[in-house]
């Protein structure tokens, strides 16, 4: 039997941080392989999606997530 993706969905929970003027926006966060899918922003427009290492995430985006990864 396939074993279960599991992926967590923080686009209701609004977790958003800035870097160098980048606003990133949590989406999702996929537990088998430890990634986070960031909506990227501009000056308040949207650019692009992104996939980055949960590693990648500052301490205290991770402290907000990481509870719920049990």
């Amino acid at each position: 039997m396939a074993k279960k993706k599991e992926i967590i969905d923080f686009r209701n929970k609004n977790i958003t941080y800035v870097l160098e003027g980048i606003t990133y926006k949590v989406l999702l966060l996929n537990k088998a392989n430890m990634n986070v899918e960031l909506s990227c922003f501009e000056k308040e427009k949207f650019t692009q999606n992104k996939t980055i290492p949960f590693a990648h995430l500052p301490k205290s985006i991770k402290s907000l997530i990481k509870p719920n990864i049990k």
